[in-house]
């Protein structure tokens, strides 16, 4: 059958370049995997000369691969299903970069692109002997990442999802009606449109944080590629010199797209703060700590030697985390503890093998080395730099070890709980109940330890105890560290909980040591002083998160009743044109306002302190009618200050009114003696009183059950409210009872005598009401300290990566 309006043709170039790219990859993989085997170097350079070509193929195939998708995306060609599935007709341009990366397809050809370049940049510079064997293990993994999006069949076994797959070919919709339309795309409604956008993506944050996100995870790979090539070749240590600088570019990149994330999260959802602790969030933060830990390993063994045998293992690490949290993301396995995981797309078996293939490959590879590995021939003295540098890498392995297995608590119980592949646990494991909680309670120890040997280390020496005067030199940032700290626990009365006070102090030793080694050691040479600026980053950074999260305060409350979802002492009631105290301020909401999807509610906020101060915040609730209504915040970014405020609920849409002006219909099943919650106020089922009308016969002719409730209004009044219900023979009558004011009208609709159970319905009087909305308002004083310490982080980092570069070309 011919469809008309279909267009096939970027479908099948888009299919063909994914597998020319796969193709180009799994030779390009064995031919440089023969170079590097070869033992004669004109035949090494033919063999490498090819793989290149092939590499350069696929790279280019990528490209077309990703550009088709977009010319569909970009034309909305929902014919396709990953088209129909992710964009729509109304979604601003600015946001068709999300929907590209939205789904598990698009994610995989970001990932993959960013190996590409990556690649190509290791064929452009790296050292011609090093190119060989890096770029295999870089191909062998393109080849698996574009398995991933094949979408074809081998043997019966599904490898990958295709992007390229018309909605009519899907399994799930073969032999339905509709496909036996030659013009169903004109016919039926739901293809003229697509799905659209999650609303939580469409935030220009969305636009650059996960393509930074996954060039942070894609340069995992550059130094475990050349970790597996010094154990391939033999060169167990010279790998280290080209992997350094990769590593620490990795350590910036990946820092700086997780921070992205924060930054996302903090402008566009709606939980409150920067960083929730979710198994997301989780799997990409563990091989940013991971990776730092491999990064200082590296930089001890180039001015020491030893910790040979943990930098191989954190570098292997990091990347195979990145693996592991692939899958923990994509499985499906984490549906029921992350509002970030993806749906399993049947990918969970290939995204194990993929997994399973570069742990075995890579730890094999280690453990077949080991006894030629050189070992360290001294100790490192307790006092060396380079002692409390690797006491400093374990620190953050250890830290990392913990994320992960709390957050693997889904993967243990599927492997051995009681349920599991291999049930040993009697009982399945609880995920944190307060996740927060669980993983401050671990983590804060470990970064006062890092806060702590950030302070001091880089004034010790390497291979030897300290000089004289060291201790003397410490004394100025540990004064003014001590200075900081008490100045800041007196304003925030950190002093009543121990560990924030140790964090506090350690932060700002880190800082202060930091400062002062730059201007007294290096004398205040920016070239020279990239770690030292990424250390006070850093330090900024916990100082922050400490101050913003720990001592953040909600001022949003309300004297009335709102309902249980709606915490009293977090959410304000503000009803339309009121002004309510909200101390610091008064608050007024003014109106709403309609543009394109986004409803916008406009608070006045005035100081009761400065008559001067007086601003406006207009969070946001976007509107969509596939996915659900998704509410953005409003802050107001001050220099000591933030104050977030966002809506927790607002009426959307209008009533339906009965004919005597009563509308919003709520309704409980209760007991005697129960109390619910009917839109705005308590009732409680006070008794019950029945009475019976006698036919001629003697047998009962009718029933009359009458309710007496009493209702707290949220005006705080109390009312009683005596509905009846009647059945007559088999006709059942109903007497409501109103009560005006407060205009509420209440039913006894249904007896359910089985369960012992009554059903009171409820309406309010639609005209007498006010519209209102319920607000709740954060302040996070000090978060701007977090984010000049997430620049200043990012800024080190690249500083440091650059000066290595010009190093190393220097001693070329």
């Amino acid at each position: 059958m011919d469809y008309s309006g279909e267009w096939l043709v970027p479908g099948e170039v888009g299919r063909l370049s994914t597998a020319l790219a796969t193709a180009t990859a799994a030779l390009a993989m064995v031919f440089y995997a023969w170079a590097t085997a070869s033992k004669q170097e004109e035949e090494a350079r033919r063999w490498t000369r090819a793989a290149h070509g092939l590499f350069l193929t696929h790279a280019g195939s990528l490209v077309l691969l990703i550009g088709t998708l977009f010319f569909l995306i970009v034309n909305h060609r929902f014919e396709y299903d990953y088209v129909w599935k992710h964009s729509s007709l109304d979604l601003p341009i600015r946001f068709i970069l999300s929907s590209f990366w939205e789904g598990q397809e698009g994610s995989f050809l970001l990932w993959a692109f960013w190996h590409a370049v990556l690649g190509t940049l290791v064929l452009r510079f790296a050292p011609r002997d090093w190119k060989a064997p890096v770029l295999a293990v870089v191909s062998a993994v393109q080849l698996f990442l574009g398995s991933m999006v094949l979408g074809v069949y081998a043997g019966g076994v599904k490898l990958g999802s295709s992007p390229f797959v018309l909605i009519r070919q899907l399994p799930e919709n073969m032999g339905l009606p509709w496909t036996q339309m030659p013009d169903y795309l004109e016919r039926i409604p739901a293809f003229m449109d697509g799905n659209g956008l999650n609303p939580l993506l469409q935030n220009y944050w969305m636009t650059i944080h996960p393509p930074i996100l996954f060039l942070g995870f894609a340069s995992t790979l550059i130094p475990f590629a050349y970790a597996l090539a010094g154990l391939w070749t033999g060169r167990y240590t010279e790998w280290m010199k080209p992997a350094l600088p990769w590593a620490f570019f990795s350590v910036g990149i990946l820092g700086t797209g997780i921070l992205m994330g924060g930054a996302w999260a903090y402008e566009a959802l709606s939980f409150g703060g920067f960083w929730a602790w979710d198994p997301v969030e989780n799997s990409s933060l563990v091989p940013w700590l991971t990776m730092v830990g491999a990064a200082h390993l590296m930089l001890i063994y180039r001015n020491k030697g030893g910790t040979l045998h943990w930098a191989l293992i954190l570098s292997i690490l990091s990347f195979l985390l990145v693996l592991y949290s692939t899958f923990l993301t994509r499985s499906g396995i984490l549906g029921d503890t992350s509002v970030h995981a993806f749906v399993d797309l049947g990918l969970s078996g290939q995204l194990l093998v993929y997994l399973l293939t570069f742990t075995v490959l890579a730890f094999g590879l280690y453990a077949f080395r080991f006894r030629r590995l050189p070992k360290s021939p001294t100790e490192d003295p307790i006092g060396s730099r380079e002692f409390w540098m690797f006491i400093g890498a374990l620190t953050l392995l250890v830290s990392a070890f913990q994320i992960s297995l709390t957050t693997s608590i889904p993967v243990i119980n599927a492997l051995v709980g009681p349920e599991g592949w291999i049930p040993l646990l009697k009982t399945a494991l609880a995920p944190p109940i307060d996740v927060a909680k669980h993983y401050n309670g671990f983590q804060i120890p470990f970064a006062i330890l890092i806060a702590t040997f950030m302070g001091f280390a880089q004034y010790l020496r390497y291979g030897s105890n300290p000089r004289k005067g060291t201790f003397r030199t410490l004394l100025r940032p540990l004064i003014a560290a001590l200075v900081l700290g008490i100045g800041i626990s007196a304003v925030f009365s950190f002093h009543r909980d121990f560990l924030y006070l140790l964090l506090l102090l350690a932060s700002g030793f880190a800082i202060a040591g930091n400062i002062d080694y730059a201007l007294s050691v290096l004398k205040g040479r920016v070239r020279k002083a990239g770690a030292s600026l990424a250390h006070v980053g850093f330090g900024l950074l916990l100082l922050g998160a400490l101050i913003s999260t720990g001592r953040q305060r909600i001022i949003s409350s309300n004297d009335s009743f709102i309902a249980k979802d709606f915490p009293q002492n977090e959410n304000l009631l503000l009803e339309l044109g009121d002004t309510v105290d909200m101390p610091p301020y008064r608050v007024r909401w003014t109106g709403e306002r309609i543009e394109g999807n986004y409803r916008y509610y406009d608070v006045e906020y005035a100081s009761m302190e400065d008559p001067n101060e007086r601003f406006v915040l207009s969070p946001t609730i976007l509107m969509n009618d596939r996915m659900g209504n998704s509410p953005e915040p409003d802050t107001r970014h001050r220099l000591g200050s933030d104050l977030y405020s966002h809506v927790t609920y607002a009426p959307l849409e209008p009533e339906p009114v009965d004919n005597d002006g009563f509308g919003k219909e709520a309704s409980a099943e209760m007991h005697k003696g129960d109390t619910a919650i009917l839109d705005q106020s308590f009732v409680i089922l006070d008794s019950l009183h029945s009475d019976f009308g006698y036919g001629p016969d003697g047998a009962i002719a009718k029933v009359e059950v009458e309710a007496v409730l009493r209702v707290i209004h949220l005006n705080g009044e109390d009312y009683v409210a005596r509905p009846v219900f009647v059945l007559e023979g088999q006709e059942v009558q109903h007497r409501d009872a109103v009560l005006d004011p407060p205009g509420l009208k209440f039913r006894l609709d249904e007896i359910k005598p089985q369960d012992d159970v009554l059903v009171i319905k409820s309406w309010r009087k639609v005209g007498d009401e006010k519209p209102f909305i319920v607000l709740k308002a954060i302040v996070f004083p000090m978060i701007n300290l977090l984010w000049l310490g997430s620049i200043l982080m990012a800024i080190g980092t690249a500083v440091a990566v650059i000066e290595r570069l010009r190093l190393r070309k220097a001693t070329a």
